[in-house]
C-alpha cells in the first residue's frame, strides 16, 4: 500500500509530465506557421534539453511531438517524428551520461537532433510532400532545429536557474 508521500510525489512527477507535453503541443501549435513543413523553426524543440535534469522528460516530449504530428502530416508523421525523438533523445541521454556541464550537454543534444533531422526530410521527400531535393530539405530542416535548440538551450537554462527542473 502506497503511503501519502509517495501517492503525491508520483501525482506531483504526473502533473509535470503533462504541463510539459502540453507546453510542448501549444507552442507548436500557436506558431504553427514556422513548426510544420521544410522549413522548420519548432521552438517547442527546447524541451528536448529538459532530459539533462530529469531522463522522465524523455516520454513527455516523445508524447508532445506524437500529438503535435497530428496536426501536421498525420499518422505518418507522429509515428517518425514521435520515434525520431525517442530513439535520438535516448542516445543523448546515453552520451551524456558522464558529462557534467550543462552547455556541453545541451550541445550535444542540439548537435543529434539537428542530424535527426534526416529522418523527416526522408518522410518529407518519401511522401512526396516537398518537390526540393533531400538534401535542401534536409538542410533547411538541420539549420531550423539547430536554431531553436540553440535558442532554447539558452532559454531552458535561464529557466533551470529561477526553477527545479530536476524534481
Amino acid at each position: 500500500m502506497e503511503t501519502h508521500l509517495e501517492n503525491h510525489t508520483k501525482t506531483n512527477a504526473l502533473t509535470k509530465a503533462a504541463i510539459v507535453t502540453g507546453l510542448y503541443i501549444s507552442l507548436t501549435l500557436l506558431l504553427a506557421p514556422i513548426s510544420y513543413g521544410m522549413i522548420q523553426i519548432r521552438f517547442s524543440e527546447m524541451f528536448n534539453h529538459l532530459i539533462h535534469y530529469n531522463k522522465h522528460y524523455l516520454w513527455s516530449v516523445t508524447l508532445g511531438v506524437f500529438i503535435a504530428n497530428a496536426y501536421s502530416f498525420g499518422a505518418v508523421d507522429m509515428i517518425v517524428g514521435s520515434f525520431t525523438t525517442l530513439v535520438f533523445l535516448s542516445l543523448s541521454l546515453k552520451l551524456n551520461k558522464s558529462i557534467e556541464d550543462m552547455r556541453k550537454k545541451q550541445l550535444i543534444t542540439s548537435l543529434l537532433m539537428s542530424v535527426s533531422m534526416f529522418t523527416i526530410a526522408l518522410e518529407l521527400k518519401i511522401l512526396n510532400i516537398d518537390n526540393h531535393s533531400f538534401w535542401i530539405i534536409f538542410l533547411t530542416m538541420t539549420l531550423g532545429e539547430l536554431l531553436s535548440m540553440t535558442l532554447g538551450g539558452i532559454i531552458i537554462r535561464l529557466i533551470a536557474n529561477k526553477i527545479d527542473l530536476v524534481k
